[in-house]
């Protein structure tokens, strides 16, 4: 039986959260390569537009990009604002805007909350918006893509405030998937082991040896999942794909 086709993403308009980050990155990199109109928004200007320079550099597609504190109410409606203007709407959100975390203990409120209002609350609330935008739009083969992490099956030490935020993003994905489905807007949730990037305790150096490893995910492994979940057909849902290195630390 033959293989079914890519879905393509020609004249997709997509906004990517945390599209300042190793793994944003390189996803924009791919959807803009086959023909996507992508925004790519995170809390950095300057690393923002070194992406969408790098991209350019490359021969790519011009990628807009919005700098926006997620964290926030005002930030979120800024970026929904450009969503507005610049992209004229969307129909693929991939939310991978995420910061890492100690354990409770060690942080102040102030920086648990702002862990739980980056890897979590932003993911709702763009998903609300996106949403909105999405049921108005025309499409059928709308798409939700939330990143987590497999930290919420391993729960190790040190990670508590983070596991809250990650196992809150699979329970809403999970959950909302059904909801939408009436609707066909679908809900994909992509589950990352340790991924070789700078929210990692190590230098480039040994980031780069850990990857060879087999001991850290290299980002453009992660951004390939997303891709396969973003090029499904429109009656294909990828529910949970869960990616992680050979050897990943479980402790």
């Amino acid at each position: 039986m033959p293989d079914s086709p890519a879905h393509s993403l020609e004249d997709r308009k997509v906004l990517i959260t945390g599209g300042a980050g190793a793994v944003g990155a390189a996803v924009a990199r791919r959807m803009a390569a086959l023909g996507a109109s992508v925004l790519i928004a995170d809390i950095g200007e300057s690393h923002l537009r070194q992406v969408a320079g790098e991209i350019a550099d490359e021969g790519g597609p011009e990628v807009a990009y919005v700098a926006a504190d997620l964290s926030t109410s005002q930030g979120v409606a800024a970026v929904f604002d450009k969503v507005d203007e610049g992209l004229g709407g969307i129909d693929m959100l991939v939310a991978c805007a995420g910061v890492g975390s100690g354990p409770l203990m060690e942080m102040d409120e102030a920086g648990w909350r702002f862990v739980i209002e980056t890897n979590l609350a932003s993911y709702v609330a763009c998903t609300r918006l996106a949403i909105d935008r999405m049921r108005t739009g025309g499409r059928d083969d709308c798409l939700v893509i939330l990143v987590g992490s497999i930290s919420v099956h391993i729960k190790a030490v040190g990670e508590s405030v983070y596991n809250a935020s990650k196992g809150g993003v699979a329970s809403f994905a999970e959950t909302l998937r059904k909801e939408m489905i009436p609707e066909k807007i679908r809900i994909t949730l992509i589950e990352p082991g340790a991924i070789g990037s700078a929210m990692q305790p190590f230098s480039p150096e040994e980031r780069a040896r850990l990857m060879e490893a087999n001991k850290l995910l290299d980002p453009g492994q992660v951004a390939e999942a997303i891709m396969f979940a973003a090029t499904r057909p429109p009656g294909v849902d990828v529910v949970t794909l869960r990616i992680e290195p050979l050897d990943q630390k479980i402790t």
